[in-house]
């Protein structure tokens, strides 16, 4: 097994390159992931337990970041939560909006995350050998190329 240390950004953006993404209100796929692909299935094996990984680092970090919502947000009558960008907006004619000011809420809750997303994790993963991704892809792959061994 290799390890490298990555931080929570690329973490996620590893997670895209090998699920894809998708829009998570219809399920409609917006970008296929390497896991996606005609891959072997040693390979695809390796990948999707590294994927695998990658989200038990991820979940606890949503549910963090659910909970920052709750603490810093506002309550929509769904009983959902959400953190207006704007506070205090004044509307003129024709709905026009005039004057706002930035929600201090909202710049406490990215200050938050901006931190916790410099945070490195160490991530351990099977060798990913490049021979055996050797495949056409629409994928651009960039954080997984640091885990490729030539």
């Amino acid at each position: 097994m290799k390890k490298i240390k990555l931080p929570l950004q690329d973490i996620y953006l590893l997670v895209n390159e090998l699920k894809g993404v998708k829009n998570t209100q219809t399920g409609e796929v917006i970008r296929k992931g390497l896991l996606d692909e005609k891959l072997s299935i040693n390979t695809k094996y390796g990948l999707n337990e590294l994927s695998n990984s990658l989200l038990s680092i991820i979940e606890p970090i949503e549910k963090l970041k659910e909970e920052a919502i709750t603490r810093l947000g506002e309550q929509a009558e769904d009983n959902s939560y959400y953190i207006p960008m704007r506070i205090n907006e004044v509307y003129g004619e024709d709905n026009i909006l005039t004057s706002a000011e930035i929600n201090p809420n909202f710049i406490k809750y990215q200050e938050e995350i901006n931190e916790l997303s410099k945070e490195e994790f160490e991530i351990e993963y099977r060798e990913i050998l490049l021979e055996k991704i050797d495949i056409e892809t629409e994928v651009n792959p960039n954080i997984l190329f640091k885990l490729i061994t030539l």
